[in-house]
């Protein structure tokens, strides 16, 4: 972890890396009113505007050393939390490239907007520094993985005051570097019982701190509670399946009860639907939902949130075996309906359906799935917006403000009732899938069958769970995508 300071004093030490951010709207002026006529020059050459992403960097002498600057766009300025978080993540990613051991961050006069909210400021660049220093390394040889020098970084600012987010900021940078972790690692490894054994660290880790406990179904328990949809999915993997249940209660009085449900198919083949070979590569971050709350369970704990909150994945494997459930099997769920399977590769809504309503009998205040459940809501918002469906407005309006304080983008799409007709089934309750146009929608009635009538919020995390190329403070592979937004809302 990162020794994060803030100051009001221009740090003394030399040969450091110093990370000013510079607004389109400043234009070059700026950069000639601080480093004179011939670094304006440089910059002009270099066709630096401060555009989002771009950088110009030089070395200065100073105090008996070299600084090297750094000169990073922000397009229109440090207004929101995905532009101050992106601002340090490269600030920290390019201070770690050119092997510097101390950053400073100039914010004197790049976050006047944040005057009212200096811990929010604070959080969100402690959590870009540190999410900067990510890497996922675990199979590189010694000789392949990347060092981090990166040691010390301080801020300079109008105020000290931010200081107070930045342990805030490093416990959710944690949180999602761990959901990141999980979703890149190979399948081989991460098994059912390798996020139960996840799980169960975070438990361990706490236990003397918080009064934080686990469960874990088995199979035969499973059975008994009469969880055939889950199983049914199960049923095609010789990996065992775990029903994980995390328990959280707070130290003083608790403000309500929540359920955060998280889908755990730790490979998805799509059974006898087989997806093609191009298809099931990423199929490993079909448990990114899992990952996300098994991950945000911890930070949570950490940040000791004033709610009693229950984590919940069925974690499974589809595969493909002669045990596999089949095209026009009956599966029935635990609370009696009866599902027509016409797609295996709809596997997550299954054992979806088994986790909701285990969450159901708990009596939540509200309960929350976290899904990468469906390519068409990929189709509909692309790959780094989020859909949420909900018929609870006081919850979505509690979400969306969240999320865009925690610079997680979402958008909010419907739940028509007239589509529930393409889910109706000749010999069962229902069917598990309905046509190809709106199957983002159709999955989330799906889901609704299951809420046994709690308040609710399907959130379809197919897009923005996973990164094929950098962008924001994500870096390919696996994003931690929610677990930001998990911690706002429980916290705010």
């Amino acid at each position: 972890m990162l020794q994060i300071r803030w100051t009001t004093d221009e740090p003394a030490s030399a040969s450091q890396v110093l990370a000013v951010p510079f607004s389109a709207a400043e234009g070059l002026d700026a950069v000639e009113a601080r480093f004179g006529p011939a670094l304006r020059g440089a910059a002009e050459d270099a066709r630096f505007r401060g555009k989002p992403g771009e950088s110009f960097s030089f070395v200065r002498e100073r105090n008996g050393g070299l600084d090297r600057v750094l000169l990073l766009g922000t397009g229109s300025g440090l207004n929101d939390a995905r532009s101050l978080r992106t601002f340090a993540h490269h600030a920290s990613r390019q201070a770690q490239a050119i092997g510097s051991k101390e950053l400073v961050l100039d914010l004197r006069t790049a976050v006047s907007s944040w005057a009212d909210r200096a811990v929010a400021l604070g959080a969100r660049v402690a959590e870009g520094l540190e999410l900067g220093t990510y890497r996922y390394d675990r199979f590189l040889s010694e000789d392949k993985r990347s060092k981090q020098p990166l040691q010390t970084v301080t801020v300079w600012a109008a105020d000290e005051g931010p200081s107070e987010g930045t342990r805030r900021g490093q416990i959710v940078a944690a949180s999602i570097a761990r959901a990141r972790d999980l979703g890149n690692g190979p399948p081989g490894l991460v098994t059912p019982t390798f996020l139960a054994e996840t799980a169960r660290t975070i438990v361990d880790e706490r236990k003397g701190s918080a009064n934080v406990s686990l469960e874990v179904l088995e199979r035969d328990e499973c059975e008994r509670r009469g969880m055939g949809c889950f199983l049914g999915v199960a049923q095609g993997s010789d990996e065992p399946p775990k029903f994980i249940h995390l328990r959280y209660q707070p130290k003083g009085t608790s403000r309500g009860r929540v359920c955060l449900i998280g889908k755990g198919v730790t490979f998805d083949s799509g059974g006898y639907s087989l997806k093609p070979s191009d298809g099931m590569l990423d199929m490993k971050l079909d448990m990114a939902g899992a990952a996300a709350v098994i991950s945000a369970f911890a930070g949570l704990v950490d940040l000791g949130v004033d709610r009693e909150v229950h984590v919940v994945v069925a974690a499974a494997e589809n595969l493909v075996s002669g045990r596999a459930y089949k095209l026009g099997d009956v599966l029935t769920a635990s609370n009696g309906k009866t599902v027509e399977i016409n797609n295996t590769d709809a596997e997550g809504r299954l054992t979806m359906a088994d986790a909701m309503v285990y969450c159901s009998k708990l009596e939540p205040d509200f309960m929350i799935d976290f899904a990468t459940l469906t390519g068409a809501c990929m189709v509909a918002l692309g790959p780094k917006i989020a859909g949420v469906m909900t018929e609870d407005e006081a919850l979505y309006s509690d979400w969306s403000a969240a999320a865009e304080r925690s610079g997680e983008p979402m958008w909010r799409l419907p739940l028509p009732d007239d589509l529930e007709e393409q889910l109706e089934s000749k010999i069962a309750d229902m069917k598990n899938t309905g046509e190809r146009w709106g199957g983002a929608l159709t999955a989330g009635l799906f889901l609704r069958s299951f809420t046994e009538g709690r308040r609710w919020m399907h959130v379809d995390i197919a897009g923005p769970a996973m990164a094929s190329k950098p962008y924001g403070v994500t870096t390919p592979g696996g994003t931690g995508f929610a677990v930001a937004t998990i911690l706002e809302l429980l916290t705010s």
